[in-house]
């Protein structure tokens, strides 16, 4: 599971038994250690913003460097994180497109060092996380319906770490190293470059080397004794002013907080190791080469849920014939805690384990020449792994079933890799016409190890009302295994200009060509039973066929662009964007009308919208409105076992709907007072999907079922991210003696986060339903004027709060159960840099 700790950077205190954080008047009492700062950026970074700029002459080899991979040049120097932070939001804001921006001042104050603990910022993302593997991306509802695993599929919302796009949403859950930004573009953002995408796409970016040298180190501890050092060294190599390099690293180490009531053990406990190495070459005022390794190891204990509910009838008022609490009777369940949900807890057996690994590696290389005239061709060439290996012993596809050990096995391992390659040429800015045109390619291979076995109590839960002799012979250890491995070979041209037609008035847009192939083969067996036809029904049948699936669609936007004034403007976009189709590889029931081959998700978008700067730029406020028209939204159906368990596949809903409205606003409102607001209304819904299958209260009722009207899988119709923060010099807020602590800066600043309920299944089942909550942080700090150090402490979701993120149905025994959200946690940080 990567339910991961918001602040996993900062020191947190727990009480010694480390299953609640009490006593919010200890919470502040830390341990103080050393920081990390990003001495190669436009801030360190730990180093709180609000230290002077120090300027990077135009000739140095920084500023050309920065003028050709389009950074500015402070960013390559220790400089003011809110001159940088300034830049970033600035960077869009003249885009007629609706943009989340993450600064460097964000993730700093924030304690964000991945897209996770980013998602409280960003209030038209969702993310859903089972564990790595099983991730959702969205934006706007749109990007995936559910967080299960889907190997033959890409995500609809397109993310990328330097330029580089990250084929498998849970690739990129882990700790960054040199996290210095990030930025959600939404709608479709085809003809930007990369693979196609309906949801939008999500850039993030990280700090490239220094020709100064500089060296920082970050240390943490705090709640659920959470241990994290990172590091970093740049500088040029030698005495070179040509070439620099980079070599940052991380530990992060954190305890769990969910407790296994029959063993004491507590799960969602991790422990992550991360390094990362980077080159930067400027060999001449025209080329830029920046080469980038990294490695990472994850290591979890995970996926543990406190159960939620049981059924005992259907809707219809039938009675659940081997309801849970029957079936658990039967197989000798270990008794259910009591207060699960408010105290973190779970029933588990004394043997088996739940842990998964996942490992990443990277390459990449980034050419950048500045042609004559002004013009620029970029190359970036990548290479990625992900490897994922779980070493479970209660759950696999089958669920988590309270207080049993269903599994002595539930395993899925996959050796994911691909490689990608894209070359773009643009014209020169501050021209009446503008135009770039590029090429992308990428091929991704998913080989996929499934292993689930089922144990001698999992034989005796799943044959209730049966006799022993037939379960036993049947279920217990009957071993299932199955392999898959979807190939894609995706290419595709774009090219995107801009017009002005008048000096108010322009004209931009794009349009882009794809040709996507996929390929697989499904293989799956059934052996140690001696009545495998009977273990189908558990396990799904054993079955063995290869499939296909082949695309060629256009995409593409066009943006009508008004500017009553330098600082402010209007538009009105139309774009296509779609998520590539793709194959199902599951133990399919052809009879029960699944299909091999998935069609392409297919998004018309009209979006308006106005952005504008007031009070020389030091306040923003950007409205936009949208509509999304999504033809064959892709969703799952199910059908139901005979021993009551549910195979999923992948299918098509003819017609959703994405609709509402966003306000992005951030500025100075007092001075010293800076305060933002994000707020977003997504009313996305079924317009026409009357072939679905029944959700798990009403599987006792033949024939298909209708979702028409209802809110797509996790989409929340409200969301809200709002924060406030005041700066000033200690000296203003008392009389401290003595010149240092006059000049000390103090910060102090709260946030709040809410999300309204939504679906967390594709079921939709209305005991999958999430309720709304909202979460409250706050941070507060001191550093000096030189930024040399910072020791700042903050507290996450400090009401704590108790609530599920997912839900998940097992159909044996009408079960659900859910993912519990993060408690409350506390913490600090001291950092240091040289």
């Amino acid at each position: 599971m990567r339910a991961r700790p918001d602040g996993q950077q900062g020191l947190r205190w727990t009480s010694p038994d480390r299953r609640r954080v009490a006593h919010c008047s200890l919470a502040f009492s830390l341990l103080l250690t050393t920081g990390v700062t990003r001495p190669g950026h436009a801030a360190t970074h730990r180093a709180h913003p609000r230290h002077a700029t120090k300027s990077v002459g135009a000739s140095s080899p920084t500023a050309r460097a920065a003028s050709v991979i389009g950074t500015h040049p402070e960013e390559m120097k220790v400089t003011a994180t809110r001159t940088l932070s300034r830049r970033q939001v600035l960077l869009r804001q003249n885009d007629p497109v609706a943009v989340t921006t993450i600064t460097e001042h964000d993730l700093q104050s924030h304690q964000i060092t991945n897209i996770q603990q980013a998602a409280k910022l960003l209030p038209a993302v969702s993310l859903q996380i089972t564990n790595p593997r099983n991730t959702a991306i969205n934006v706007r509802g749109l990007g995936n319906f559910s967080s299960s695993a889907q190997d033959g599929l890409e995500n609809g919302t397109a993310v990328y770490i330097d330029g580089v796009y990250q084929t498998r949403p849970g690739a990129v859950l882990g700790d960054i190293s040199d996290l210095s930004g990030m930025e959600v573009l939404k709608g479709p953002q085809a003809t930007r470059g990369g693979v196609d995408n309906d949801g939008g796409a999500i850039n993030i970016t990280t700090l490239a080397p220094s020709f100064t040298r500089g060296y920082s180190v970050i240390g943490d501890y705090g709640s659920y004794n959470t241990a994290n050092v990172r590091l970093r060294a740049t500088g040029p190599i030698g005495s070179s002013d040509k070439v620099a390099f980079s070599l940052s690293g991380f530990s992060i180490n954190h305890d769990g907080y969910v407790k296994n009531v029959t063993t004491g053990r507590y799960y969602q406990d991790y422990h992550d190791l991360g390094v990362k190495g980077q080159i930067l070459a400027v060999p001449t005022d025209r080329l830029t080469l920046r080469l980038i390794a990294d490695y990472s190891h994850l290591r979890e204990s995970c996926c543990v849920t406190p159960f939620s509910t049981a059924l005992t009838h259907y809707a219809n008022g039938a009675a659940v014939v081997g309801n849970y609490w029957q079936r658990a009777a039967f197989a000798g369940a270990e008794p259910l805690p009591a207060h699960g949900i408010r105290d973190m807890l779970v029933a588990l057996p004394e043997t088996g384990g739940q842990a998964v690994d996942q490992e990443t590696y990277g390459l990449s290389l980034d050419v950048t020449y500045r042609l004559s005239h002004g013009w620029k061709l970029e190359n970036i060439a990548a290479w990625h792994a992900w490897f994922w290996y779980p070493h479970n012993g209660f759950s696999g596809g089958l669920g988590t079933t309270p207080g049993l050990r269903t599994l002595t096995a539930g395993n899925n391992q996959v050796y994911e890799q691909h490689a990608t390659e894209e070359i773009r040429i643009s014209s020169p800015e501050g021209r009446r016409f503008r135009v770039s045109a590029g090429a992308f390619y990428m091929y991704e291979e998913v080989p996929d190890y499934t292993r689930w076995q089922i144990s001698a109590q999992g034989a005796k839960y799943y044959g209730y009302n049966l006799s022993p002799a037939v379960y036993n012979s049947a279920y217990k250890g009957a071993l299932f295994t199955s392999s898959d491995n979807p190939i894609t070979n995706d290419l595709a041209g774009y090219v995107r200009a801009k017009y002005d037609i008048t000096p108010k008035l322009s004209l931009e847009g794009g349009f882009r060509y794809s040709f996507v192939t996929k390929s697989g083969s499904y293989t799956s067996t059934i052996v140690n039973s001696s009545n495998p036809a009977l273990a189908a029904g558990v396990l799904g049948a054993a079955t063995s066929y290869h499939a296909s699936h082949r695309e060629n669609e256009p995409s593409g936007t066009l943006s009508l662009v008004y500017r009553p004034t330098p600082d402010n403007f209007v538009y009105a976009t139309y774009s296509r964007g779609l998520r590539n189709g793709g194959i199902n590889l599951v133990s399919l029931n052809i009879a029960q009308g699944a299909n091999p081959d998935v069609k392409p998700e297919i998004d018309d978008m009209f979006e308006a919208g106005s952005k504008n700067a007031f009070f020389n730029k030091r306040l923003l406020v950007n409205f936009d409105a949208f509509w999304n028209n999504v033809h064959d939204y892709i969703t799952s159906a199910a059908y139901y076992t005979s021993a009551g368990t549910t195979i999923s596949y992948l299918t098509n809903a003819r017609h959703v709907v994405s609709r509402g409205f966003e306000l992005e606003t951030r500025g100075t409102i007092l001075p010293g007072l800076e305060g933002r607001l994000s707020a977003s209304y997504t009313d996305a819904f079924f317009a026409s999907f009357n072939n679905a299958s029944h959700p798990l209260e009403s599987s006792n009722v033949p024939g298909l079922y209708s979702l028409t009207g209802n809110q797509i899988p996790l989409n929340s119709r409200w969301n809200l991210s709002a924060g406030l923060e005041y700066t000033t010099r200690l000296g203003n807020i008392g009389n401290p003696s003595g010149h240092f602590w006059r000049r000390l800066i103090f910060f102090v600043g709260a946030d709040y986060t809410y999300r309204s309920s939504y679906y967390a299944d594709a079921s939709e089942s209305a005991y999958t339903r999430i309720r709304p909550y909202g979460l409250l942080d706050g941070h507060i700090g001191i550093r000096p004027e030189s930024g040399k150090w910072d020791l700042s402490f903050w507290g996450h979701n400090m009401l704590d709060k108790r609530y599920f993120i997912t839900m998940t149905p097992l159909a044996a025994g009408a079960v659900f159960y859910g993912q519990l959200g993060d408690p409350a946690m506390f913490g600090g940080e001291f950092s240091y840099r040289m």
